[in-house]
């Protein structure tokens, strides 16, 4: 359903059907859209993040300072239960110097949440699904794991892409990061503007707008900073902040 083309969206909020109707009824936002010419310029707080794959992309071959002057605030870092250790202590070290927070980026599966809690590294799950009951019990232990730290869950987005079932696991995570890469599912920044102004509505001040800085999953051409920045103003009212994705390609934004 493109949330553009209707006036009244249907979605499931703490197991019930809650009707948000005309966009233009929904509260002013949190916050104030402040002017807008470079990410430094979003505001205190709002955090712009940016995803790291070091198996792409090594971390010795990536510039944080260059990533710090862009505005990035925080990065997160693929890791697994083989290598967390080595890579998280290398990107903390290095983030840290610079003025950036660091974070794992861990799939289902990863075994040592509460050892990267006690690193003071905060934890990115993330849930690619579409049976998220069955992902519950997971959440739910990293969540304890992570305790003293920040925990988040990149999940698809909700009515882009099936029901995702968001009130099973809004309760247990500090953001919400739905992947609203609107290459990938059609969308504009219409589409996108509203998503972002209706979900904040149902969550306040718990989303986090993934973004992709390509074209799309089929296209990897990258998107001009201006193309991107746009989309970036479009959700900042409404949303805690960005995460940007490119496929473990670090040279931001392109």
């Amino acid at each position: 359903m493109i949330l553009a083309a209707v006036l009244l969206s249907i979605v499931i909020v703490s197991g019930y059907i809650a009707a948000v109707g005309d966009l233009d009824d929904v509260p002013e936002p949190y916050s104030t859209l402040n002017p807008y010419y470079h990410t430094t310029l979003l505001g205190t707080g709002y955090k712009v993040g940016y995803f790291i794959n070091p198996r792409a992309t090594p971390l010795s071959e990536i510039n944080f300072n260059d990533l710090k002057k862009e505005g990035i605030t925080d990065i997160y870092v693929l890791a697994n239960n083989d290598n967390y250790q080595s890579v998280l202590t290398e990107a903390q070290t290095r983030a840290e110097t610079v003025g950036m927070k660091t974070n794992a980026w861990v799939y289902p599966g990863f075994k040592y949440s509460r050892k990267v809690a006690d690193m003071k590294v905060g934890v990115l799950l993330d849930v690619e699904t579409h049976n998220m009951s069955a992902y519950v019990p997971e959440i739910k232990a990293m969540r304890q794991d992570t305790k003293g730290v920040t925990f988040y869950l990149c999940v698809k987005p909700e009515l882009w892409d099936g029901s995702q079932e968001y009130y099973l696991i809004e309760p247990y995570c500090d953001y919400l990061v739905p992947m609203l890469y609107i290459g990938d599912y059609g969308q504009d920044i219409t589409g996108l503007r509203n998503w972002v102004r209706s979900f904040n509505y149902i969550f306040p001040r718990k989303v986090i707008a993934g973004l992709e800085t390509y074209q799309s999953d089929k296209n990897l051409t990258p998107k001009s900073k201006n193309s991107l920045f746009k989309e970036i103003k479009a959700v900042q009212p409404y949303t805690r902040g960005v995460i940007l994705f490119r496929y473990g390609l670090s040279n931001y934004p392109g």
